[in-house]
């Protein structure tokens, strides 16, 4: 009998937790009126401060790809060639991983991510030279 019992009120319990709070939850404008944020965004464009910017890829190398392009540098055609080059050469990987030997994959593996890695740096770098000559535009001023 109480093994009957222990179904139906774990169901009841539940049921009882998983209960939404509609009732209890306040509406759209009371919470409006209360709560303020701590940070002010802009709205609108303003001429000094553009409020539309880039979001982040959450991977620097792309970022920093991405502000080349932006930033309109003529490094970035030949680095992105390296790097569609670099992408051939995983994808190749990716397609024969299981007939190469474990010591070819872990050489090409290395060597791919080495190179990955140092074109990555040359474009960091190649940002930094971008902003460091927009800065030098700024000496006129």
């Amino acid at each position: 009998m109480i093994l009957k019992l222990i179904p139906i009120a774990s169901l009841v319990f539940l049921a009882a937790c998983s209960s939404s709070g509609a009732a209890h939850s306040p509406d759209n404008k009371s919470v409006s009126k209360n709560m303020t944020p701590s940070v002010k965004y802009a709205s609108g464009r303003n001429s000094l401060t553009p409020v539309y910017t880039i979001t982040s890829s959450n991977n620097s190398c792309v970022d920093n790809f991405n502000f080349l392009r932006r930033a309109g540098s003529e490094q970035y055609q030949k680095y992105s060639q390296d790097y569609i080059k670099i992408g051939n050469g995983y994808t190749f990987l990716n397609t024969n991983k299981n007939i190469m030997g474990d010591d070819a994959k872990a050489v090409y593996t290395m060597r791919l991510d080495m190179r990955l890695d140092t074109l990555c740096n040359r474009v960091n770098y190649a940002g930094y030279q971008v902003v460091k000559a927009k800065i030098k535009e700024l000496y006129g001023i």
